[in-house]
């Protein structure tokens, strides 16, 4: 018997977008009949990388703001002396 821990590695193996189409177009998942993991399985696999995949993007976005408002207030910074003078 195959545990869910083996199905989870095989659906790793196939990828989301493979197991995505497969579950879509109501295919076997898997080549051998051993193989095949229940489609609630698979469905929560693709909603766990989902999940993963928004969490990733989420950090990334907060990152990227965070060194533009620091690039951005160093670039007043940097800036106040030559418009300070310009404006006299």
């Amino acid at each position: 018997m195959t545990t869910d821990d083996d199905y989870r590695r095989y659906l790793d193996t196939l990828g989301e977008d493979v197991v995505r189409h497969r579950l879509a177009n109501r295919m076997a998942i898997g080549d051998k009949a051993e193989n095949n993991p229940p489609y609630d399985l698979a469905r929560a696999w693709l909603t766990k990388k989902a999940d993963e995949r928004r969490r990733t993007e989420s950090r990334r976005y907060r990152t990227v703001l965070i060194i533009a408002v620091i690039s951005a207030i160093a670039a007043i910074i940097a800036a106040w002396p030559v418009v300070k003078a310009w404006m006299q």
